[in-house]
């Protein structure tokens, strides 16, 4: 299962995975008709999945429960954490959450532990981070804020210090951050189930939607400009990093990797800040707990 699939990077992974021998593949999307349209492209199964709202979540998860359950589907053995957003505005999900750090992490959170137990080992988790998640690579964004609390994340402070441009950049980079450590956490956590779990940067790619909340400018120069950068070493297209992805999903001498973190198809050191085990277990449990408040509320 692939979430954000009707583009980008998750388009191209999506599609790879659909042309594996004996595969069956779940494309997300929150759009009706281009869920549908990209799904039809390599006959995969449509499915519609909003993850600034816990509710469509939790509905989904439902759905796909008794599509596995009833041999709609076949068992689930891999599930792409793709979808991501960076908003330059000050939003708020449907549960009252910051939009970057709601989607990014609190929405992808909720979907793994909804679907935890719908797995059948072997199986495999790939969460889609990326390098602006390391303040000593030079990306050019913010450094994330590494030592705030989810709750911080969640319902941040108004800065007056910093612009709104500045800020979602940084609250991006930092969701980012997020998903490195609730990879490792649920390494962890998910070994003795024979389900494994990694991080993945693709790189940076030109050309994609991440910037649609940008200015008109800055959106002008991402889709002409910025793809010539596609020569760079450290700049991939969607379709290349696409392939590097579904190859941590399906690679055979990857069978037994979990805790890892993958620029590319090259094991590589993400963030000294990741590696904060006490932090990262903090993250990951205040962010249950804010998941299950908002189901309450």
């Amino acid at each position: 299962m692939v979430t954000g699939g009707t583009g980008g990077l998750g388009l191209e992974c999506a599609r790879v995975l659909a042309a594996t021998p004996g595969a069956r593949v779940v494309v997300t999307g929150r759009d009706k008709g281009r869920t549908a349209a990209a799904a039809a492209a390599f006959d995969a199964h449509p499915m519609l999945l909003d993850l600034g709202s816990l509710a469509s979540v939790h509905r989904f998860a439902a759905e796909l429960g008794s599509d596995l359950a009833g041999g709609a589907l076949p068992p689930l053995r891999g599930l792409v954490c793709n979808a991501g957003l960076q908003v330059t505005t000050d939003s708020r999900t449907e549960d009252g959450f910051e939009t970057t750090f709601g989607v990014n992490h609190l929405g992808h959170l909720a979907l793994v532990e909804d679907l935890v137990d719908r797995f059948e080992a072997p199986a495999r988790i790939a969460f889609v981070s990326s390098g602006t998640h390391d303040p000593a690579k030079p990306t050019g964004m913010p450094s994330p804020l590494a030592e705030a609390t989810a709750d911080e994340l969640a319902f941040p402070p108004a800065d007056p210090g910093e612009s709104a441009a500045r800020a979602g950049r940084r609250r991006y980079a930092t969701s980012k951050l997020a998903n490195v450590r609730t990879s490792y956490v649920l390494a962890q956590r998910l070994r003795e189930r024979g389900i494994t779990v990694n991080a993945f940067n693709p790189g940076l790619m030109p050309g994609t939607g991440l910037a649609r909340d940008a200015g008109s400018v800055l959106q002008l120069l991402w889709r002409t400009v910025a793809r010539a950068l596609v020569v760079l070493p450290p700049v991939n297209t969607a379709r290349a990093s696409g392939r590097d992805l579904a190859w941590l999903l399906t690679a055979p001498e990857l069978a037994n990797v979990t805790g890892a973190y993958f620029e590319g198809r090259h094991p590589a050191g993400s963030s000294l800040a990741s590696h904060h085990a006490e932090v990262n277990h903090a993250l990951y449990q205040r962010s249950l707990r804010l998941i299950d408040a908002a189901g309450r509320g």
